[in-house]
């Protein structure tokens, strides 16, 4: 394989921070060429003109491929947490979707590279399916969770964000129509079903990746020089939370100005500006105000 693959699922107002995941991956692996697979249910004619614009602004070292999703499948699907929505899903269908690709590492879109990211798309996966790094869970009630869904109790359990995804052996066990029909089955019984299903499905099947290759909060490496991928899983660590505390802004901002987004960039740096002062948020349906750093203000839903 001359590229390297690499997808995403997004949502039409997250294609900007896709597109600063991209500029860092291509200025950390400068002797790399990559196709972008983007898996969305629409996407505007502005947006894809930007992305246009990108591969031409890198010297055609990268191609982006849209692939429209029939969000309708996924109607019935639960969506159990406020921040996320369907494109979650749409992992699933990678293997079929890519029928003329080997492997592909999926990424969700909340991460930044900060090395090269080669040794992650050479990484031996030793005839696993999928190669991905344990999920720091830290609920001491995770266990009874695993159990309930039906997985071992302690087992090691994967964060889905970060996948080197064997293709070919995807297509053979039919992993679309395997996690499709699992989701359907556990439903609301899933607390994070993209991940849960594709922990249940892959199961042995799973080859532990370095932390360094999807660091996340709560992680722990030897030497933090060594993160390939910086994941960004909390939701007040997100570049885009206008939190006062939030140091995510600083890589964001640095590789959003080298993307066609870049005159975004003041409405940026003023919501940041004004998190600094007052930000609220709702999570676990609490909304809550914070004014200078300190919490004022706190509302259940």
């Amino acid at each position: 394989m001359n590229h390297v693959s690499i997808s995403f699922s997004v949502s039409d107002n997250y294609v900007q921070h896709m597109a600063v995941l991209v500029a860092s991956l291509l200025y950390y692996s400068p002797r790399s060429t990559f196709i972008f697979h983007v898996l969305t249910k629409s996407i505007s004619d502005e947006n894809i003109s930007k992305l246009r614009l990108m591969e031409e602004w890198y010297n055609h070292r990268c191609q982006f491929k849209i692939h429209l999703v029939d969000s309708k499948r996924f109607n019935a699907y639960p969506l159990p947490l406020e921040h996320i929505t369907q494109e979650m899903y749409y992992r699933f269908l990678l293997p079929n979707l890519l029928a003329d690709e080997a492997r592909t590492i999926y990424m969700d879109v909340d991460i930044l590279a900060k090395k090269d990211i080669t040794p992650l798309w050479e990484y031996d996966l030793q005839g696993a399916w999928l190669g991905g790094v344990a999920d720091p869970k830290s609920d001491s009630k995770f266990p009874d969770y695993q159990k309930r869904i039906g997985l071992i109790p302690h087992s090691t359990y994967f964060n889905s964000g970060v996948l080197l995804m064997d293709l070919e052996q995807l297509r053979q066990i039919n992993f679309e129509v395997k996690c499709m029909n699992r989701v359907a089955e556990l439903n609301t019984r899933l607390a994070w079903p993209d991940q849960d299903v594709i922990n249940l499905i892959a199961a042995e099947k799973i080859l532990p990746l370095p932390t360094y290759f999807n660091y996340m909060p709560l992680c722990k490496v030897e030497h933090k020089r060594d993160i390939v991928l910086q994941h960004y899983a909390s939701f007040t660590t997100k570049p885009w939370c206008y939190i006062w505390n939030n140091t995510s802004r600083f890589p964001y901002f640095r590789f959003l100005l080298k993307t066609p987004f870049k005159n975004n960039a003041p409405k940026f740096i003023w919501n940041h500006i004004k998190g600094f002062f007052w930000y609220t948020y709702t999570k676990n349906n609490t909304t809550r105000g914070l004014l200078l750093g300190i919490r004022v203000y706190r509302k259940k839903h």
